[in-house]
């Protein structure tokens, strides 16, 4: 116990501290019951005369905090002595401590996605009420208490500020002027840690991306191994490792949503504020396509994931053969009703009468028109679902002849894309784009392909730096297109940038990209 803590009284105000529950550099808390109510808290206890009055910058927060899902309560607070004193929810373990004590090397993904839902959700509501939080981190949220066990709260505000001005109503402007630090050394986003920028909204979503690569990531994000830097020197390795790490590479090997949503992060405007029902959703339809629930509530221990593949109707060959063994053995020849074989030899003369009559007229009919119905044939035993959809696609595509046609496909490939748990664009959709792409621009010339097998790594990693701009950036102007031409400009872009990016997925500002597209060509058939 360190000596800070033996010098508290047991009595602070009309709280009797029971046993420590933590302390660091500014404090320690305590577990605390009010004298005269019984009233369980979590007391935070900080000398006055600390040089990091936090309790004092935390107090100034709470009541614009209070109400919000995953913000706790904050029931006394004052000076007492020479102490002062925050009374808080008493909540549950660390996202931190559940990790440690997991013993394993990364989280699972539902736990994770569980966690990206709900700290984004917990910083739309702060930033709503103009807060930064600035020090996002696992030590930082915490699960509640039964019956709130299965909800995430953020804690510990004495690094928050408000990036709404008091006066003014408005953004805080942005500062090229040397700041001092203030946040952690493993999650606070480059720009604030590296590069001393002023702290912004983004800023707080970047350390979100970051905490959960972590999360996913085998021993840890590179420079958080070494534990914290303890000389200058030191810390001037850990944010260069930092600032050094691409996105492409901190990300692979895991979907493709967490690089996307550190590329969001930095290309963020510095008063910009982030979309962050997107992500929320984003995480959402990634913990569904990998058989997790759409709930966003945080089971701990995780629950195993419910198998979405359907069960076989096949018989197996044992099961078969005894069915066959009994239809064998069955006697019918008692029964009259069963039995009853009078009409068998007229049924047989019938039946051959009619094969005989409809044989010259039987014959098999592929044509064009049958490509439109999705049940007509049963793919190739070669072929994938999803990629015979997108064959057949193609091929009404080139034979397309005005807008309405194309505008129909397009939602067609919008659906076979979303039906499907994998959002990747495979040979055969760059197959389809290539074909509209053809279409678009001009009827009579041959398509050239989007997809490519180069293995340029520097063209590729160009490439995915730029696509979540890219896409963006063509979801807002495809609105705007007057000309197939301009249509066609845009769809080889998408494709490119779709196909030069890590996983090769479609986004939601992909599928939005897409839809704009349909709707254009409407209007302008």
């Amino acid at each position: 116990m360190s000596s800070e803590s033996e010098e508290i009284p047991h009595l602070i105000a009309n709280w009797w501290l029971q046993e420590r529950l933590g302390s660091g550099y500014s404090g320690s808390i305590f577990k605390a019951i009010h004298v005269h109510t019984g009233k369980v808290v979590a007391l935070k206890v900080q000398r006055v005369d600390h040089e990091c009055p936090t309790n004092r910058y935390e107090r100034g927060f709470y009541p614009s905090l209070q109400g919000g899902v995953g913000m706790p309560t904050l029931w006394a607070s004052g000076v007492e002595g020479m102490w002062d004193y925050l009374a808080i929810d008493l909540l549950g373990s660390s996202l931190d401590s559940l990790y440690r004590r997991s013993g394993k090397e990364t989280m699972d993904l539902r736990s994770v996605c569980c966690i990206a839902m709900q700290v984004i959700s917990r910083l739309e509501f702060m930033h709503s009420r103009g807060i930064l939080h600035r020090d996002i981190q696992l030590g930082n949220a915490t699960i509640g208490l039964p019956p709130d066990e299965k909800t995430i709260y953020m804690i510990d505000f004495g690094f928050s500020k408000r990036y709404i001005d008091a006066y003014t109503h408005r953004h805080i402007p942005d500062s090229k002027a040397k700041r001092d630090f203030i946040g952690n050394y493993w999650f606070s986003s480059v720009g604030v840690h590296c590069r001393g920028k002023v702290p912004s909204r983004r800023d707080d979503l970047e350390a979100v991306a970051l905490m959960l690569i972590h999360l996913l990531t085998p021993r840890g994000l590179s420079w958080t191994r070494n534990g914290v830097p303890k000389t200058d020197a030191a810390h001037e390795i850990l944010k260069r490792e930092k600032r050094l790490a691409r996105p492409e590479d901190l990300c692979r090997g895991l979907p493709n949503e967490f690089e996307e949503l550190l590329r969001y992060c930095r290309q963020l405007k510095f008063q910009e504020c982030p979309d962050y029902q997107q992500w929320i959703d984003e995480f959402r339809e990634l913990s569904e396509s990998h058989g997790f629930p759409s709930s966003y509530d945080f089971v701990w221990p995780p629950p195993k994931p419910v198998s979405t593949k359907p069960k076989s109707t096949v018989t197996a060959a044992d099961d078969l053969a005894n069915v066959l063994n009994d239809l064998g053995r069955m006697n019918l020849g008692d029964n009259q009703t069963l039995a009853d074989r009078t009409n068998v030899a007229q049924a047989v003369r019938q039946a051959k009468q009619d094969v005989g009559q409809d044989s010259d007229k039987r014959t098999i009919t592929i044509s064009s028109d049958s490509e439109g119905q999705e049940n007509d044939t049963v793919p190739p035993a070669f072929m994938a679902p999803k990629a015979y959809k997108l064959a057949k696609l193609t091929n009404r595509t080139s034979s397309a002849t005005d807008n309405a046609a194309l505008s129909e496909l397009v939602l067609e490939f919008i659906k076979v894309m979303k039906s499907n748990t994998s959002r990747t664009l495979i040979k055969d959709g760059f197959a389809f784009l290539d074909a509209l792409n053809k279409q678009l621009e001009d009827p009579s010339v041959f398509v050239v392909p989007m997809r490519t097998r180069s293995k340029d790594i520097s063209l590729q990693t160009e490439t995915s730096n730029a696509k979540l701009g890219v896409v963006a950036r063509l979801r807002r102007e495809v609105g705007n297109a007057k000309s197939n031409r301009q249509l066609a400009t845009m769809v080889q872009d998408f494709g490119r940038v779709t196909n030069r990016s890590s996983g090769r997925t479609i986004t939601k500002d992909g599928f939005s990209f897409l839809e704009g597209l349909a709707r254009q060509l409407k209007t302008l058939q």
